[in-house]
């Protein structure tokens, strides 16, 4: 294995004043006396890792690390050849060169393994990371997994400003992906069913398009926030043919579009069959700039799931399933498509009214939906969120919102002990994939809970 560390020493001592313990195998290297009694004046510390700085296209052709705590300048794009693994170790920061908008061309697996106290980051040199460039900065043209690709893991991870425009020298392009010079990237991108994708808990922030299209793949997207995703038009989420599995327990900030939306289109071997449950959708749909479009869910094209426990506030429509209002035809796949438990809150009728979306086949919400009163969040105002007609332009809104740095950050979604949502959930959702083990680790996938949203209480 190739490493930017490979001078770390395997076996640290942990130290105490009181006592040490010292766990031995044939890798750990021991400094001491000839009592092998640590010198606790000078303890061993593992040389410094170097920084990377990625000028030239950069082929990975055997498994490499980068290493933990250091900053890899990605200036040109990177391809992780088939068979071969990419381990991303806690605290590395990936910052991106605009002026190239660099991509990662995963023919093989990209595992990045960051922490709570240390996620990993990709996102841009702190000259570049201005509140201006939100909805404005495309830095580099993202994650594209292609069909040879295995894994994709993100684990305590941070991405940003993605959305890259393409050129002739993106390797997207070259290899005729279904890419087009001059249009934006998608945050990530794959194209076999067969492709393990962890997305778990991370924050993916800051995009003019959609942050995730999967068109193939066995996706688990489990608490991450999505926020601030889509300047005039994009999704969180905007999942294709081909792919399976969860979205769960997300909080979904401000999205152009849809936080979720998932379709069947063009069809493959593999029917799309998405469960997305327990996530709570706040301010979706309002910088859609086409009429008739955002929202909150959507599934479409002869798609099929599970759609449980979302609370979904403020936002331009409720869950939609695409097809004629007024007869009813969709050629979505009902007879496999259940629907149930949200809680919908709108501070005016405008989006009280969409809560069953007009442009879509439901009459009515479900039964079991709550469609009256508040959430009952810890520290959230549902009633500051706006929005205003577009002068010259029949029934069509658009947002007064704040948008800053981790603006998300300042509230607690969690419901509070009198909340109506807290005991109206339905627990009887199974996760498509209750766990994928990649990456030397078991990511874990809940069922639906008892309580309606992504928090529950404290």
């Amino acid at each position: 294995m190739k490493t930017f560390n490979s001078f770390l020493v395997k076996g640290l001592l942990v130290l105490s004043t009181l006592f040490v313990v010292v766990s031995c195998s044939e890798d750990t290297e021991i400094l001491g006396d000839d009592n092998d009694t640590p010198d606790v004046d000078n303890p061993i510390t593992p040389e410094e890792a170097e920084d990377i700085t990625i000028t030239e296209v950069y082929n990975i052709t055997e498994d490499e690390t980068w290493a933990s705590g250091i900053t890899v300048n990605f200036g040109n794009h990177v391809v992780i050849k088939e068979g071969v693994t990419l381990t991303i170790e806690p605290g590395v920061k990936v910052l991106a060169d605009k002026d190239v908008a660099p991509e990662f061309i995963i023919d093989g697996n990209l595992h990045a393994l960051g922490t709570a106290e240390d996620p990993i980051y990709f996102t841009v040199p702190d000259a570049d990371r201005t509140e201006a460039n939100i909805f404005n900065l495309q830095a580099w043209a993202g994650f594209v997994c292609t069909a040879t690709a295995k894994s994709f893991v993100l684990d305590h991870v941070v991405m940003e400003f993605a959305n890259g425009i393409l050129t002739d020298e993106h390797f997207s392009i070259q290899r005729e992906l279904g890419f087009e010079v001059g249009e934006p990237s998608y945050g990530f991108y794959s194209e076999s069913s067969e492709t393990k994708i962890v997305v778990h808990n991370s924050t993916i922030a800051y995009m003019v398009d959609d942050a995730f299209r999967p068109e193939g793949g066995q996706i688990s997207f489990y608490n991450n926030v999505f926020a601030f995703i889509g300047a005039t038009g994009g999704e969180a989420l905007n999942i294709k043919a081909g792919t399976t599995g969860d979205i769960a327990y997300n909080l979904f900030y401000h999205i152009a579009t849809n936080g979720p939306k998932w379709s069947n289109k063009n069809g493959d071997a593999v029917q799309t069959n998405i469960n997305a449950y327990n996530n709570t959708i706040v301010s979706g749909g309002w910088r859609r700039s086409k009429s008739g479009r955002g929202g909150s869910v959507n599934i479409e094209d002869g798609a099929r799931g599970k759609v449980f426990n979302n609370i979904i506030v403020n936002c331009r429509y409720g869950v939609r399933i695409v097809g004629d209002h007024a007869t009813g035809d969709t050629n979505v796949d009902m007879e496999n498509t259940t629907i149930g438990n949200q809680f919908y809150y709108g501070y005016n009728d405008i989006i009280q009214n969409e809560f069953a979306p007009s442009n879509g086949v439901l009459k009515n919400v479900s039964e079991s939906s709550i469609t009256t009163g508040k959430p009952g969040f810890v520290n959230f105002n549902v009633e500051a969120f706006k929005i205003e007609a577009i002068d010259g332009e029949e029934a069509f809104y658009t947002p007064i919102e704040t948008v800053k740095f981790e603006d998300w950050a300042q509230y607690d979604f969690h419901l509070s002990s009198t909340s109506s949502a807290k005991d109206a959930g339905s627990d009887q959702v199974v996760p498509m994939y209750k766990s994928i083990s990649v990456a030397g680790k078991t990511f874990a996938v809940p069922n639906s809970a008892s309580y309606i949203g992504a928090y529950g209480t404290k």
